[in-house]
């Protein structure tokens, strides 16, 4: 692929993104779940609407673009917004359950086949009979599930086993996924492994078919939205490590959408936590250790020593500023920016020259200091050959933490927590 006067096109990007009226980005009002976005909840999605818009952007200035990467797929929003704009879509994640959602939403099963199957799975599941010898066997089943729940759940995931076709399969795991995380005893509007309280889990009693059956017909209507939009290109999924994405050839992507983890899995978003009860019921051939997600992510496996040789003046000084009040801490984030670098080498390297990296991130907090994750990942990506295009700041309208937390343990001692996201734009030159 050729692409053509890249800093004329850096400056209509720019200019295109800066004339957007205010508010633009927020997508307050928007339908965040239309076509396949709404499958599955997951932790920190994307919203669509800004993937949809900087592809558009992207593509309107840069019309030789075909192919599109996300090395954090996460639910596999970019691949899906890449697939409706045209676009080849190549995602990789280390957590399987992102895969396998990411596989059900960017795959289209004729609509009348689905249908047929789950009313047949529906009506032929009440007969199947289970005891307590058929149960999954995994620490602590009876904690984060009640005994008619367990029963139930052993029943449909026997139903899909037997009776959905191995094609098929992957769109039925994904809404029975998503029902072991609603009908289970765990606080489900987190994301962070929190069980009910003694109140509310005495008066818990979730019908496992009802929820099933409406994950099915939520998700069935997004299955016939991208039906219609046939033939879809090309997509490819897997399971590399960021930090190492060797399998893939050198200057290979023209696109790059992406939002990585605010910071470390244990002190922001809980991935592996929230993936583990789906994938204590699933029989996915590639989940070694369900328990143990989190610490193969990025700053999973803290930093012994609290020096590094990042070359960013806006991490060094995040960084003496944490030091002074937390060296364990800022171990933790050390840990975390140091495993980010590699991984930026290596996006860097499988981007085509002229090709674009659009990243979403959140500006986490440790400590009271602020970390600037975008100005930290422009700083770090210079020496790999990135330059800036554009930055700017989206509100976020609707988020599930708190506006404020205590990140010193101190009484009465708050500070804000992240209330919107920086968007900006790199290119390879």
């Amino acid at each position: 692929m050729v692409i053509s006067s890249s800093l004329i096109a850096d400056n209509a990007i720019r200019e295109t993104i800066q004339q957007l009226p205010v508010g633009y980005w927020d997508f307050a009002a928007a339908d965040t779940k239309e076509w396949t976005h709404g499958y599955h909840s997951y932790p920190a999605m994307m919203i669509p609407q800004v993937a949809r818009s900087l592809i558009q952007i992207i593509h309107q200035h840069q019309p030789m673009v075909r192919s599109l990467f996300d090395p954090f797929m996460g639910s596999g929003t970019s691949l899906v917004e890449g697939l409706l704009a045209g676009l080849n879509a190549v995602g990789s994640d280390l957590n399987p359950l992102s895969r396998l959602v990411t596989h059900a939403k960017t795959r289209a099963w004729d609509p009348d086949a689905l249908a047929a199957r789950v009313r047949d799975l529906l009506d032929e599941v009440g007969s199947v009979q289970v005891s307590e010898a058929d149960w999954p066997q995994f620490g602590n089943l009876m904690f984060w599930f009640k005994p008619a729940v367990i029963t139930a759940l052993t029943r449909l995931k026997r139903s899909i086993e037997e009776r959905i076709p191995e094609d098929m399969k992957p769109f039925f795991w994904v809404a029975f996924s998503d029902t072991v995380r609603w009908v289970s005893n765990s606080r489900n509007t987190e994301f962070k492994l929190y069980r009910l309280d003694a109140d509310r889990l005495s008066r818990w009693n979730p019908d496992v078919l009802t929820t099933f059956s409406k994950v099915l017909v939520r998700n069935q209507e997004g299955n016939r939205r991208l039906w219609q939009k046939r033939p879809l290109p090309s997509v490819s999924l897997h399971s590399y490590n960021a930090m190492d994405l060797s399998a893939l050839p050198d200057n290979n992507f023209d696109l790059m959408v992406s939002s990585p983890p605010y910071g470390d899995s244990r002190t922001t978003v809980a991935y592996g936590q929230f993936s583990r009860l789906s994938l204590q019921w699933l029989n996915l051939e590639d989940v070694a250790n369900p328990n143990k997600i989190d610490q193969s992510l990025l700053g999973g496996v803290g930093s012994k020593s609290p020096e590094y040789s990042l070359p960013s003046p806006t991490l060094d000084k995040a960084l003496r500023e944490i030091r002074d009040r937390d060296v364990d801490r800022a171990r933790e984030v050390i840990s975390f920016y140091q495993d980010l670098d590699c991984s930026l080498k290596e996006i860097a390297r499988v981007i085509r020259p002229g090709g674009y990296q659009c990243w979403v991130v959140g500006n986490r907090t440790v400590k009271t200091v602020q970390l600037l994750t975008d100005h930290i990942i422009m700083e770090l990506s210079t020496r790999y050959g990135m330059v800036p295009v554009v930055n700017f700041t989206r509100a976020i309208p609707h988020k599930r933490m708190p506006k404020e937390n205590s990140p010193t343990n101190q009484v009465g001692a708050k500070a804000a927590t992240m209330n919107g996201e920086q968007i900006f734009i790199l290119r390879k030159v």
